[in-house]
């Protein structure tokens, strides 16, 4: 009986401590030293909002058009008409089209883009603006550094501008970075292809928690290799629903396996929150 008693009592004991632990890391993550990242549901595109726990405000992409606008009211106080670094990865229409009005809209203090120039009549509309408002521009090379007050850090992976003039793909020349807060890593690839990714495992330390997908979870990326450099838990795929190139593919999906796999385009707007050590992913549907 005495035995009993003792097997209940740590058994009641493990579960309390459980309970204390699930909510100290509720409580952290509610706190105000969270690092938040949104990936928006913006159909067949990329746009990725990201606020640090000093309230820095990034926005990577914009998506294909202006429904950007409306997401990022979603997400930034009513009264707010500022961006601190608005990241292109590289300009393709489903990246760089909604950037066009954030810029006309908003006020942005830095701009980093990949140097690969596009010919479209879009990308001559972001490029007048940018002069027009005088914002300063940076072209990005792989070993800078973007580090906030609060401490999380944007390494630049890709791309590596010695290398460029071999690059004849916009999707190839995207900017690459790695996303992290104390422990906590992401990887946002653009739309590079495994041609990219095998140089990126050649010399980098690519491992991170969560992994974006390349190229909206097309074929020619997200490769074995690369995925076992990045050995992520979680993966978030930025496609449109019941889009004409069949994205995300099942040879990627496939190959994600176990790993737990985040759709825009069946759970909509995904946000994920972190406090430097854990996780919390929460999707709009």
């Amino acid at each position: 009986m005495f035995k009993n008693k003792k097997l209940n009592f740590l058994i009641l004991t493990a579960l309390f401590a459980a309970t204390i632990f699930i909510w100290s890391t509720i409580f952290s993550l509610l706190s105000g030293d969270v690092l938040k990242v949104v990936f928006f549901d913006i159909g067949q595109g990329d746009s990725i909002f990201i606020e640090t726990p000093a309230k820095r405000q990034i926005l990577i992409d914009g998506g294909p058009d202006k429904s950007v606008l409306e997401k990022l009211g979603e997400v930034m106080p009513f009264y707010d008409r500022s961006i601190d670094l608005v990241i292109l990865t590289h300009p393709d229409s489903d990246h760089i089209t909604g950037l066009v009005s954030v810029l006309e809209y908003f006020e942005v203090g830095h701009i980093l883009v990949s140097g690969f120039k596009g010919d479209s009549a879009v990308y001559s509309q972001w490029e007048k603006i940018i002069e027009e408002k005088k914002i300063p521009l940076t072209v990005a090379q792989a070993g800078q550094k973007v580090i906030f007050p609060s401490g999380a850090v944007l390494e630049i992976l890709w791309p590596d501008q010695s290398r460029m003039e071999t690059i004849s793909l916009a999707n190839n020349a995207s900017v690459v970075g790695r996303l992290i807060y104390g422990n906590s890593k992401m990887i946002l690839t653009g739309d590079i292809e495994k041609k990219v990714e095998n140089l990126l495992g050649e010399n980098s330390d690519l491992r991170a928690d969560i992994l974006k997908t390349a190229h909206h979870g097309g074929k020619t990326s997200t490769g074995e290799g690369f995925l076992n450099a990045v050995s992520p838990e979680a993966a978030v795929v930025s496609v449109g629903k019941d889009n004409r190139y069949g994205h995300p593919s099942r040879e990627v999906l496939d190959r994600l396996g176990n790993i737990a796999v985040y759709r825009t385009d069946e759970e909509g707007d995904i946000k994920i929150l972190t406090d430097g050590n854990f996780f919390n992913i929460i999707t709009e549907r």
